[in-house]
């Protein structure tokens, strides 16, 4: 593809110090990313320059007239004002092509460097993701005030959103909203907020906990939910282990699919699949290989098929594994 060559003319020649130094915005969105790498980093100032070089270079390859520009021109288009990460990588799977050694993709380039998009919490926005947040609001406030009732994908169209209903409903939820698939396309004079304000004298200093909370996210939503999609949807961040554990420990929840949570008294078969299947066929793969494995080169080795994202929550779940670096996994050693 002649826009990833244009990319990648500047890409290919960051050295591994300049990528130590880059990696605090390159994998901005993934916890402890690269802290086997700390010890390699420059001086704040050196690493300033070399993020301020780099990032100049980048949107010096972006707005040059070529293929580059074009597509990056495209993307904006398409993204605005914003987009499931995950469907903009199904649509665009170059954009998941490494183009700095070993595993940094152009989105993360052209998100973090580039200024084509911004990336947070799941969702691709153009220009940026509190923008798409005002838009979403002012949107909202449109419906509060139209003289004639409106449902709210009509309104949201209007202000440029293309996103399919459960897109929505997660985008709504995302900006502070509570609507049904059902409720979007009924005409309305507001939305719910997802999070009632509480009156000053009453407001205690501990909220609800973390499991209340997925307890109720559960309730409202009325079906199961994989735990990517409860952390997304929550008001708090939680990290993606404790949670987890939680979740398992908690006689409320019951697990029906890999990372996948339901309530215990909607009565749903548990997971009955071997836990961990997908990993283990990885630590065997490891353990063979005598090395750790970067997550693309194990999916391509397993026997079945499986997604990225599921293969990823696998092996983090996996006692047997450790992450020596950003999706790449080693066997964990015995203490």
């Amino acid at each position: 593809m002649a826009a990833l060559t244009e990319l990648r003319s500047v890409t290919d020649t960051v050295t591994y110090g300049e990528l130590a130094a880059l990696r605090r915005r390159l994998w901005a969105d993934e916890e402890d990313a690269y802290r086997w790498f700390g010890q390699y980093l420059p001086g704040p100032e050196r690493r300033h320059e070399i993020e301020t070089t780099f990032e100049a270079k980048v949107r010096a390859a972006v707005e040059r007239e070529g293929a580059l520009r074009e597509w990056c021109r495209k993307l904006r288009e398409e993204i605005a004002p914003a987009l499931p990460l995950q469907r903009l990588l199904t649509r665009h799977p170059e954009l998941d092509y490494p183009v700095i050694s070993p595993n940094v993709t152009a989105w993360r380039v052209l998100s973090r460097f580039g200024g084509v998009f911004e990336v947070a919490h799941g969702w691709a926005a153009v220009p940026d993701l509190a923008s798409a947040v005002a838009a979403t609001k002012e949107a909202v406030a449109e419906l509060n005030s139209a003289l004639k009732a409106a449902s709210p994908a009509e309104v949201l169209a209007r202000h440029g959103f293309r996103l399919t209903d459960e897109e929505l409903v997660a985008w709504l939820w995302h900006c502070g909203f509570r609507a049904s698939p059902r409720e979007l396309h009924q005409p309305r004079r507001g939305l719910h907020r997802a999070f009632e304000r509480v009156p000053a004298g009453t407001r205690t200093t501990r909220g609800p906990t973390a499991t209340d909370s997925v307890a109720e996210l559960l309730t409202e939503t009325g079906n199961p939910l994989h735990l990517d999609e409860i952390r997304r949807r929550l008001p708090r961040r939680y990290s993606r282990g404790p949670l987890y554990n939680r979740l398992n420990a908690d006689e409320r929840f019951v697990r029906v699919a890999p990372s996948t949570f339901a309530l215990a008294s909607w009565n749903l078969p548990s997971y009955a699949g071997a836990a961990g299947s997908s990993a283990d066929a990885a630590a065997q793969l490891i353990e063979t290989e005598g090395r750790p494995l970067h997550l693309d080169e194990i999916r391509a080795r397993l026997g079945r098929p499986i997604t990225r994202e599921g293969l990823r929550n696998a092996l983090n779940a996996s006692e047997r594994l450790v992450r020596v670096a950003p999706s790449t996994y080693g066997l964990r050693r015995s203490e």
